[in-house]
């Protein structure tokens, strides 16, 4: 698009206050005033992590459900013909129904794209069973699939989530990270805020007592913004570990601080790869970390939501496998933020630790803690029995992830290439940084503009048709008071084409730069 002249106009009062409302709030103001302004089709959305809204999730793992859906409405037609688990011969006739069905009801090309598929589908199911020395065949994928009409969402699941759910995912993870994951080493969630919340409340006041008000916790700055509301509302002090915005760097005085205080720190937050900043740690800002944790007897939580985005990156679970607790999530890297459909994973050497250092009886009890944590109300288990990712969610979430990966090769390259025409067109120093850029608006702002307030800034940007999310609140309260941290914006990299992400930097330039 051509450039066009933008003179800024200031507004009588913007709408909301960057120091004391929810950036989340804030952001949906903007898009409010962005659609009112150019119009839907005209703004540029940098300010949601969701991909969704600019991508579509696994072409080939939505055919796949709706093909599966189809089996299922047939094979489970009635209670009559209810589908059973049948013996390892029965696979040939379960295949020969699938077969007329698909000739029934599709072309005979598209038929037999939906059957190749289901046959990619069994085998990678089957290989990532085996490689858990499980001898599952065809019967056993179609149990997993059609018994008790789970793609349908016909009965309650098992509370940990379905083995077949686990099976798969555990296998992406052992591929992925090279560390030895099993299905019975995950939880399913849903989704990461679901793990979040569930972690706090099990180890809160309401769970077993670990985290009581008052008792220090270590955290990132800056960082995913809930995580910086919840400590504030739980009344747990913060022992800072900065973040440079600009390289993504930890602080080395911050480190050192952690490892000398004199205050008991109970739990370390690590969110790697990070939010908002965009960059992974360093494996030996890891391997440090993992030791000062053992020598202080610390929990780990790290969320690890973004870590696809970095391949083959290392894990917490690497370095100090025997003290934490990971929050794991595909939505991302798989475009599906809807799907709701994660996992926290703890290690059986975790499990034993984590165990003794919270005051539970023993291992088993950890999972039990945490599948009382994630249910509605309180802590005392009441709704055990359920899971909480449905049906639908848990097999459409495997299929993205059996059937994706040339699609999730393609979104990788899309997003790298946003963040380097993203990060050329402003002149900002990132290198190495995926999903979120985190920068200051004074760096680009003429003198004129810098003297205008924040929310003003916003306000012309998102007027612009341009939206970002203020970061203010994403940094710890002491780091607030830094330079800087009023005026920084994170953006976003996933919803949006090369073309549409240059678009934004020229117009967010016009807005800022050419106004002095």
């Amino acid at each position: 698009m051509a450039a066009t002249s933008y003179k800024l106009q200031a507004t009588s009062s913007p709408p909301f206050s960057v120091a004391h409302d929810d950036p989340f709030v804030i952001f949906r103001k903007l898009q409010e005033l962005a659609r009112q302004e150019r119009g839907e089709e005209d703004v540029i959305d940098l300010s949601r992590g969701d991909p969704g809204y600019g991508f579509t999730p696994s072409v080939r793992g939505r055919e796949f459900a709706s093909f599966v859906l189809l089996l299922d409405s047939i094979l489970n037609e009635s209670a009559e013909k209810r589908f059973e688990q049948t013996s390892k011969e029965g696979a040939s006739a379960i295949w020969k129904q699938i077969e007329a069905i698909a000739a029934a009801n599709y072309t005979g090309a598209t038929g037999q794209h939906l059957i190749t598929l289901l046959q990619k589908f069994i085998q990678g199911a089957v290989q990532m069973a085996k490689e858990e020395r499980m001898e599952w065949n065809d019967t056993d994928i179609f149990s997993g699939l059609f018994r008790h009409s789970a793609m349908a969402g016909g009965a309650y699941l098992h509370p940990q989530g379905e083995l077949l759910t686990r099976m798969v995912v555990a296998g992406w993870h052992r591929h992925d990270l090279g560390v030895k994951i099993m299905h019975s080493d995950l939880l399913l969630v849903n989704g990461a805020s679901h793990a979040i919340g569930a972690l706090f409340k099990g180890l809160g006041e309401e769970g077993c007592g670990f985290l009581q008000k008052g008792d220090a916790v270590c955290i990132t700055s800056p960082v995913y913004a809930p995580y910086n509301r919840i400590l504030e509302e739980r009344g747990l002090p913060v022992l800072m570990l900065s973040i440079d915005p600009l390289t993504g760097k930890l602080k080395r005085e911050d480190i050192e601080m952690l490892r000398k205080t004199e205050t008991q720190v109970k739990v370390l937050f690590l969110i790697d790869p990070h939010n908002p900043t965009g960059f992974s740690l360093l494996e030996e800002e890891l391997e440090e970390l993992a030791a000062i944790a053992g020598e202080r007897n610390m929990l780990i939580i790290t969320d690890e939501v973004y870590r696809s985005f970095f391949p083959k990156k290392k894990t917490m679970l690497v370095f100090a496998p025997e003290r934490t607790i990971c929050i794991n999530t595909r939505s991302k890297i798989e475009r599906s933020t809807g799907l709701r459909f994660g996992e926290i994973i703890v290690l059986p050497e975790g499990r034993k630790l984590l165990s003794s250092l919270l005051g539970l009886e023993n291992p088993d009890a950890f999972f039990k803690l945490f599948l009382a944590a994630k249910a509605p109300g309180r802590a005392g288990g009441q709704f055990q029995h359920t899971n909480f990712i449905p049906g639908p969610s848990q097999l459409l979430g495997i299929a993205h992830i059996l059937l994706g990966e040339e699609e999730r090769t393609r979104f990788l390259a899309s997003m790298t290439q946003n963040r380097d025409v993203f990060t050329k067109t402003l002149g900002l120093p990132h290198q190495g940084n995926a999903y979120y850029i985190i920068f200051d608006l004074d760096t680009l702002a003429g003198e004129k503009t810098r003297m205008l307030p924040i929310e003003e800034r916003l306000v012309q940007l998102a007027k612009k048709g341009v939206i970002y999310i203020p970061a203010y609140r994403f940094f710890a309260p002491a780091d607030r008071l830094k330079p800087g941290a009023l005026t920084s914006v994170r953006a976003s990299m996933a919803n949006s084409t090369v073309e549409r992400i240059e678009e934004a930097a020229r117009r967010t330039k016009q807005v800022l730069c050419e106004n002095h």
